[in-house]
């Protein structure tokens, strides 16, 4: 049994390599907690005491397998992850992946600066001095790390308009991961202690590490300028569907008032036919003036403003190209889901659902919507001619260009969102889609 001082040492050491990047990892993901802060918080002491133990199975008892402890430690990440935040897993290991690389350069630079400072400790594994330049190194790189979080990975992380395009990024962190995993433990020519106290190899390897933020930056700046240009996009397009039922109400409004303006003479016309017994020359007025009332299309389906300009948009559109169109919807004005999200979500269903009618020459759309118990419930059906892509992952693909269909993507994003969840089903003459949002 070791004694108790140096136990404390290796304890030291473990939660100063544990604690500071864990809160750094855990920040993207603050408002993601699958449970309560309570039960994090227990679940994150729980891991500490796992670290602990980690710790002094390196220091003492791992002879010499130092490497198989980090992959451990590493594995035993992933699963805290997992257990403790509510995201996709491939962010997750990407997150998990950056957070040790940061952690492997923080133990080498600590490691080579005791070198310098004290040669004789250095030697030893896992003593004051090590945790002293450890703790020097975080303060330096403290600040920085912190600022990418909150400013860069963060804002990624949380505006992400789709989620798919993670699911390959996480090789980045991963293939800089093998890098240093095979520069500190894969030497086959000098020991894990021997690569950290020689200072040309830890200036090698903080190169490889600001190269490695360098990538991580532009990847999470393209992800965020991304997610503005879609964000600006859908905006675009709702205001473009606004600017068009203003203009089809407007067209209505002006039609009504030609119409109780003629209203008059139509009348002056119908009684002298009537009086001259002319029914056959009447009916056959009457016949031409009714194909001339205004188009009676309702321009109200639902109180929520958002909603209904889609509706009301689409509404046009169906009946333009001969599409029946039937709706049954509740949802009130005031909810807490977006109206920008709200429209786009319609938008996009309605939008699918009357291109594939379009291409067929006619069909019929059902919409339904109601909102119950701070859940709001979409249904979409539409008939098709019963074919629908999909990729090797199952998702559907685009039948206006290549690649997956972006408005499918974009409801799966609002739906996540919002804590929700979205269902695509189809036979071999209807689609179905329906949408479950949370606004609470």
């Amino acid at each position: 049994m070791p004694p108790v001082y140096r136990l404390i040492e290796v304890w030291i050491y473990s939660l100063l390599n544990f604690l500071p990047l864990l809160v750094l990892a855990l920040y993207p993901f603050r408002n993601r907690f699958r449970f309560s802060k309570p039960v994090t918080g227990i679940l994150i002491g729980l891991m500490t005491l796992v670290q602990l133990g980690l710790g002094t199975w390196a220091a003492f008892f791992s002879n010499g397998r130092a490497g198989m402890v980090s992959a451990v430690s590493t594995v035993l990440y992933a699963l805290f992850y997992i257990l403790a935040v509510k995201t996709s897993f491939a962010k997750i290991l990407f997150t998990l992946l950056m957070t040790s690389n940061n952690a492997n350069l923080i133990v080498t630079a600590s490691k080579c600066l005791e070198g310098q400072l004290f040669p004789e400790l250095a030697t030893q594994a896992y003593r004051w001095s090590f945790s002293l330049c450890m703790l020097v190194v975080e303060l330096v790189l403290w600040f920085p790390l912190r600022q990418y979080m909150k400013k860069v990975y963060t804002p990624a992380v949380e505006r992400e308009p789709s989620g798919f395009e993670w699911k390959y990024l996480w090789l980045i962190p991963g293939t800089f991961y093998i890098i240093w995993y095979y520069e500190i433990y894969g030497n086959a020519t000098q020991s894990s202690l021997n690569v950290a106290l020689q200072p040309k190899n830890t200036a090698f390897l903080f190169l490889i590490n600001i190269g490695a933020f360098l990538v991580y930056y532009v990847v999470t700046r393209l992800i965020f300028e991304q997610d503005k240009n879609m964000e600006l996009s859908e905006k675009n397009h709702r205001l473009a569907m606004s600017k068009l039922q203003y203009d089809s109400l407007q067209e209505r409004i002006s039609e009504a008032r030609r119409a109780k303006h003629d209203v008059r003479h139509h009348i002056a016309l119908m009684q002298e036919l009537l009086r001259q017994k002319e029914y056959d020359e009447l009916e056959k007025y009457l016949q031409e003036y009714s194909m001339s009332v205004p188009d009676d299309t309702p321009i109200a389906f639902c109180e929520n403003s958002a909603a209904n300009v889609v509706i009301a948009y689409f509404a046009q559109l169906a009946r333009n190209n001969g599409i029946e169109y039937i709706v049954k919807t509740k949802i009130p004005e005031k909810i807490r889901i977006g109206k920008t999200e709200l429209s786009v979500l319609l938008g996009n269903l309605i939008e699918n659902a009357m291109d594939a009618c379009t291409q067929n020459g006619g069909g019929k759309i059902i919409i339904r919507a109601s909102y119950e118990a701070h859940s709001l419930c979409f249904a979409v059906d539409n008939t098709f001619d019963g074919k629908a892509k999909k990729d090797r992952d199952g998702a559907f693909l685009s039948t206006k260009h290549k690649g997956r269909g972006l408005g499918i993507e974009s409801v799966k994003s609002i739906a996540e969102r919002y804590n929700g969840i979205c269902k695509f089903e189809y036979d071999d003459k209807m689609f179905y889609a329906s949408v479950m949002l949370n606004d609470n």
